[in-house]
Order: C-alpha cells, then structure tokens, then sequence
C-alpha cells in the first residue's frame, strides 16, 4: 500500500505517454491530502490520499492525489501507472496486455455488426445511417426523373407533328 512509503522507497511505474517502458523511482516525499471529492458526511472520516514526489532518472515527478489504501494507481490511458511494488506492476501489466489481446481478437466480430447496425437503423427510419442504399436509390430516381423528362419531350415532338 501506498500508506507504507516514505522518503528513499522504491516506486515502480509504467509510463504509457509515448512508448510503453517501465521504470524505478526514488521517493523524495510522501505528502498526506485528503480526497478532494468526498463529502465529510456526520463524522466520516475522508479517504486518505498521497501527493507523491520522486525522482526518475533524475526528474522530479509528483503524483497528486494517490488512494493511500491501494498498491496500484493509474493515472490514464496515455500517462503513468505507479505501484509500490514490482510484482503488484507486473500483474497488472499483465491485465492491460490481456485487455489489449482482447479487444484486438473481438474487432473482427465487432466490425461485422456495423452493417448490421446501420441496416437496423436504416429499417427503424429509413435513411438515417446514410446508408449506401439510400445513396444509390438517390441516384436511380435522379437518373429516371433523366429518362421521364426525355419520353416526354420525345412525346410532345411527336404530337406536334401529327398535329
């Protein structure tokens, strides 16, 4: 847990900004903040938070409002994931690279249900997808309205004539 670190410890992280690479840290300090969304309801105490500073090859770093109860904290999708141990880091590394399996495994199957969706749309209201249906029936109606002028302009012609 995050509560048991101090100055000197050794923090592990995962830095997802550019390229996935992992790291050690050396805590500098360890500040205590409470939560800063948690209501203070009759006598609740609010969860403890940490405001985390460390050195990473020689930057300086502070994670703000880390749960002191956990020994995992991720901080997003493109930045960092910190962990007060090794084995804690590498199982959920372990999770994200599974997570990641499994999305790529289930894009076959999900990019099958888009035409699916879209003629359901196009059913329950008719041109709503912007089907290539509705594209197509466009040009078709555009092409006869073509052809109906033309038979009438050929029937006027001939009627004038044997007038």
């Amino acid at each position: 847990m995050f509560s048991n670190l101090s100055k000197g410890n050794v923090l592990y992280g995962l830095d997802r900004r550019d390229k996935v690479k992992w790291f050690t840290a050396s805590i500098k300090e360890v500040i205590p903040a409470y939560g800063k969304n948690n209501p203070n309801m009759f006598g609740q105490i609010p969860e403890l938070r940490l405001n985390i500073i460390v050195d990473i090859n020689g930057e300086q770093r502070e994670f703000q409002q880390v749960p002191s109860n956990n020994a995992i904290a991720d901080f997003g999708d493109k930045a960092f994931v910190i962990a007060d141990n090794k084995d804690s880091l590498y199982n959920y590394i372990k999770t994200l690279s599974q997570q990641s399996e499994d999305i790529v495994k289930s894009a076959p199957y999900h990019e099958s249900l888009i035409p699916q969706y879209k003629s359901v749309m196009n059913e329950l209201i008719p041109g709503s997808a912007g089907s290539d249906e509705v594209k197509e029936l466009k040009s078709e109606v555009g092409s006869l309205k073509a052809q109906l002028a033309e038979a009438i302009a050929l029937l006027k012609e001939k009627t004038s004539k044997t007038e």
